[in-house]
């Protein structure tokens, strides 16, 4: 699974309608173990709280 494709299961999971601030296309050169350690908790989650989807939107902003 690529970088792009994991973004957009994240943002999917977190029910993200805007995304215009996070592109899932701009992940392709990030660091793929950072992405998948984030892709990984999320998709393991069954809910997240605000506070977490605030704290995992930061991280990813950080990755690009």
């Amino acid at each position: 699974m690529t970088n792009e494709q994991m973004i957009e299961e994240i943002l999917d999971k977190m029910n993200i309608i805007n995304r215009g601030a996070i592109k899932a296309e701009e992940y392709n050169r990030a660091d793929a173990s950072a992405v998948k350690e984030i892709y990984d908790y999320v998709m393991n989650r069954s809910s997240l709280s605000i506070s977490e989807v605030d704290g995992i939107v930061e991280e990813l902003g950080q990755l690009t």
